[in-house]
């Protein structure tokens, strides 16, 4: 897959001029037409939604966040990834009952204590927070299979550049493909024994979804040049799995796998004829056989469970951070917790707070709720039998958003990956709900112009 650069934004404002001479009715109309042919430049990325009506993802236009915004959502990445990795690596090493509790999935928990001690706890993996007025509020980390990474990483330095305006991401694109080639060769060195070629590095997911897979790709893109690895693409249904390792359906080895398909997925699948695949395939990461992009601390890192535990620990104290740590916990966490209700049976929340599943995706199985009243619920329910988590409603920040429909207003979700361990690409998203789904939309962010702060 091509990864390309748009052709002249001057065909584009000509366009656009001539729209100006001749408008239509509705403003609607035009944007419409604009942002349509501007992304149809990149057909590789899904800036309109297929479906039952075609639906806008990627926003036409750059919302302006500020330096100081940029630098607080990268500090409080900074901080804390490595107090969540700390909690991830202390848990991979506490009794069965304690991450039972937590919600992991009984048959992942050999998988979830394999150490990969050289290669970074999450290689890519994406915080959501809330922007406050108090700054950076922690809404989850996305650390196993995160997405929105071609959006942030690539696409909106396209816009940024296509219209003159200044990337806060600029330089990230760099530094994901540093973090992707060392988590490799972390992976490379780790498997016993050692290939006797040169490493076979695959990148797997849904071959039919076409976000999941030209995610995948991307990532495989960053690396194109001389490496001493070969790369493939594979989807899902391409892998086999034999009891000396894995390999791709017309036979080669696969070393190490980057794979876009949850943990708590894979450990159901089976074969036809109902062998466990998924889990078989866990079995080879735990022999060393297989090397695996995200490692399986960033499983233990996905469950939203561990913000409860943070919480917790913050209240009591605990020697695992230190007193400045503690700060940090107070400034970025919201109070969370796995039940409600105290062990009294008291309201642990005054007010609005969220019920989310502590592997849910995409928004599915959450509700907005406060002790009396449902306020929102997402419309999927397949995540509602997992462990919940209970978290403090914040109010996110509003605007309002020119859209295919008109003129929208929307709240913002923002943004921040860490990459190999260091804070790295900012973004936003933006949805008419109050709880997001993967229809929120897309978009872009740009430093103000004008030498504003």
């Amino acid at each position: 897959m091509v990864w390309g650069t748009a052709t002249a934004v001057g065909a584009m404002g000509a366009a656009m001029g001539a729209e100006a001479a001749n408008p239509p009715d509705d403003f609607a109309g035009r944007y419409r037409r604009w942002r349509r042919a501007y992304y149809a430049r990149f057909p590789a990325f899904w800036a309109t939604l297929p479906g039952e009506s075609v639906e806008e993802y990627a926003v036409y236009g750059a919302l302006a966040i500020s330096r100081r915004q940029a630098s607080a959502l990268r500090t409080a990445a900074a901080r804390l990834y490595p107090l969540l990795t700390r909690l991830a690596a202390a848990l991979q090493h506490t009794d069965d009952a304690t991450l039972l509790r937590l919600g992991l999935p009984a048959a992942t928990l050999p998988y979830a204590r394999v150490v990969l001690p050289q290669m970074a706890a999450v290689m890519c993996g994406r915080f959501e927070f809330a922007m406050t007025v108090g700054g950076p509020k922690l809404l989850e980390f996305n650390a196993e299979t995160p997405t929105f990474v071609v959006e942030l990483f690539h696409m909106n330095g396209q816009v940024c550049a296509d219209f003159g305006l200044a990337d806060p991401n600029h330089g990230c694109e760099a530094q994901l493909a540093g973090a992707l080639h060392n988590a490799i060769t972390a992976g490379v060195a780790w498997l016993a024994p050692a290939p006797v070629a040169a490493p076979s590095v695959v990148f797997t997911s849904y071959a039919h979804l076409r976000e999941e897979r030209a995610t995948t790709e991307y990532y495989q893109s960053l690396l194109d040049g001389e490496r001493p690895y070969r790369l493939a693409y594979a989807g899902l249904d391409e892998l086999r799995v034999t009891p000396d390792g894995l390999t791709t359906a017309d036979g080669v080895r696969v070393d190490v796998l980057y794979k876009l398909y949850p943990t708590e997925h894979l450990v159901e699948d089976e074969a036809p004829d109902g062998t466990p695949v998924g889990l078989a395939l866990m079995d080879l990461v735990r022999q060393r056989r297989l090397a695996i992009i995200n490692p399986p601390i960033a499983f233990v890192l996905q469950c939203k469970a561990l913000m409860a535990l943070l919480w917790a620990l913050y209240l009591t104290q605990d020697a695992l951070f230190t007193p400045a740590e503690h700060q940090w916990l107070a400034r970025y966490l919201l109070p969370t917790y796995l039940e409600a209700v105290d062990a009294a049976g008291q309201p642990l929340f005054a007010g609005r707070y969220v019920v989310k599943p502590v592997y849910g995706r995409e928004g599915l199985s959450v509700t907005i709720r406060d002790a009396h009243t449902v306020i929102e619920r997402s419309a999927g329910d397949l995540y509602d039998a997992q462990v919940m988590v209970h978290q403090q409603f914040v109010s996110l920040p509003t605007t309002t958003l020119q859209t295919e429909i008109g003129r929208t207003e929307v709240s913002l979700v923002h943004n921040c990956f860490v990459v190999g361990g260091q804070p790295s690409a900012i973004g936003v998203r933006a949805a008419r709900k109050l709880i997001f789904d993967d229809a929120s939309y897309f978009v872009p962010v740009c430093y103000p112009t004008g030498g504003q702060s």
